[in-house]
């Protein structure tokens, strides 16, 4: 056997330089966590039960497409659900919040009251505004604008918010108890009514009314409404047992100079002047200025000058705040010159927009009253309320209130608009026309809803019972969610 020869030793192992140590991810924060941070998990149990009242007040009490009782009870459910949730988490309510809320609450009253579906609309949707304002707890104009996303991206938070949540909840007696006594009243509530409804017709008969009858049709669109409104709740509570937070500004606004900011706003305002002194006349004139011009007609009248006057009223508003927000404040000359070249601007769109109120009236006496017409008056009122809120804040220059405050008299004029019962103000005014003139637009009349019917007992017969006909028709065989007091005064 050969023999293996000897091996030498090797030398030691140089050492090897020195190595960084290997790069260890930190744990990214979810989306929105910077500044929306989410609630506590012991809050989820309460949200997770908003959201299955609100899916289950929807589906049961919503008339969907029409005016009805249906829309306050399915605010009243919604807001107790919402309380519950706060309550839960521990936020604290200032008042602002409640004054959101029950604006919200009194435009969904509304559906209970008039029966014009493009009014009952536009009370719905602001009443959603509303109440977002409410959980979000908005005040300035960046987190208005914050918040009309806010319960959408709230809603895909919350869904493994409130998983892990009820999670914790299972592990407690406590969850399983109220599920089991929720179960139980759903029992004996079936089959204690049924009883009650085996012995007794009008027992029956009410059940009938309240149920409605179960088919495919009615299924669908109970899920898809209890889906909707659960979905859109749970993002509602989410966002009230944390709201977002968006941190104020720490760094010095940037301004212009002197004579950068007040000479366009001095142009406009020596503009505006001149064109009021120079339109004195045709502004302010009337149904005389009319019948003294030569080839003016009413038409003429307020279409050549109103929707211009309108636009010239909103681009100012901007034009305004940017000189609030740009102009120098430091020296009590800068401050004087803006309260007096920006109030200046104000007060003259004051007068343009008396002169566009006047054209519209004179127009409505000639040619009468219709929903558009209506609608558009109030809307230049309104702005007429913004510019001297604009007024008021100049005084101080503070103005922080102001945008909660222009949102607020926005739905206080829609719900002042409910209140007067806008068709029935339309049929009075058609009708004082047609005993000035002896014109009437009958046909339109009869696409009135209901609320006008009351106003509609002036005319004389058979005009008045044709009208009056013609919106009876058009009511419907409907249950108890779409109940209003102005079809159920109609008479059959």
């Amino acid at each position: 056997m050969a023999s293996v020869p000897n091996q030498q030793a090797l030398p030691p192992m140089a050492p090897l330089p020195h190595q960084p140590a290997a790069w260890t991810p930190q744990p990214v924060p979810p989306m929105f966590d910077d500044f929306w941070p989410r609630p506590e998990p012991s809050a989820a149990p309460a949200a997770l039960l908003a959201a299955v009242l609100g899916g289950a007040a929807a589906a049961v009490f919503v008339p969907l497409g029409a005016p009805g009782i249906g829309w306050p009870l399915l605010g009243l459910v919604t807001a107790a659900g919402l309380l519950l949730v706060g309550r839960k988490a521990g936020r604290k309510v200032h008042i602002g919040q409640i004054g959101w809320a029950v604006l919200a609450l009194l435009l969904l009253a509304v559906c209970a009251f008039r029966a014009a579906e493009w009014l009952t609309t536009l009370c719905v949707l602001t009443a959603a505004v509303a109440g977002t304002l409410a959980v979000t707890g908005a005040r300035t104009v960046l987190s208005f604008a914050l918040a009309g996303i806010a319960i959408p991206i709230a809603t895909l938070r919350a869904l493994p918010w409130t998983v892990r949540g009820t999670r914790e909840l299972r592990r407690t007696r406590g969850g399983l108890r109220l599920a089991v006594s929720v179960l139980v009243s759903i029992v004996l509530l079936v089959v204690f009514g049924a009883l009650f409804a085996s012995a007794d017709e009008n027992f029956a008969e009410l059940v009938a009314t309240i149920l409605p009858t179960l088919n495919a049709e009615t299924v669908f669109r109970w899920t898809f409404v209890f889906v909707l409104f659960a979905a859109g709740t749970l993002g509602a509570a989410f966002t009230t047992a944390r709201p977002p937070e968006l941190a104020e500004r720490t760094n010095p606004v940037r301004t212009l100079r002197r004579l950068e900011w007040a000479l366009p706003i001095g142009v406009l305002v020596v503009l505006f002047a001149a064109f009021v002194a120079v339109q004195s006349t045709p502004m302010f004139g009337g149904e005389q200025h009319v019948l003294t011009t030569d080839r003016l007609t009413f038409s003429g009248y307020a279409r050549s000058g109103f929707w211009q006057l309108m636009v010239v009223t909103i681009l100012t508003l901007p034009i305004i705040g940017a000189a609030a927000r740009w102009a120098p404040k430091e020296s009590r000359l800068d401050r004087n010159l803006l309260r007096g070249l920006a109030g200046a601007l104000a007060v003259l769109t004051l007068v343009i927009v008396a002169s566009a109120l006047l054209r519209m009236s004179a127009y409505q006496a000639a040619y009468g009253y219709t929903v558009l017409r209506v609608l558009v008056m109030t809307c230049e009122l309104w702005l007429g309320v913004v510019y001297l809120l604009i007024i008021a804040a100049g005084v101080r220059l503070r103005a922080a209130w102001l945008p909660r405050a222009v949102v607020g008299t926005a739905m206080a004029a829609l719900l002042a608009l409910a209140a007067i019962n806008p068709e029935g103000l339309i049929a009075e005014g058609n009708i004082a026309r047609y005993q000035q003139t002896g014109k009437l637009d009958a046909f339109y009349l009869s696409l009135l809803s209901s609320d006008a019917i009351p106003a509609l007992q002036q005319l004389p017969e058979p005009t008045r019972q044709k009208i009056v006909a013609g919106i009876v028709n058009e009511l419907d065989e409907k249950d108890w969610r779409s109940w209003n007091l102005s079809d159920h005064l109609a008479p059959r």
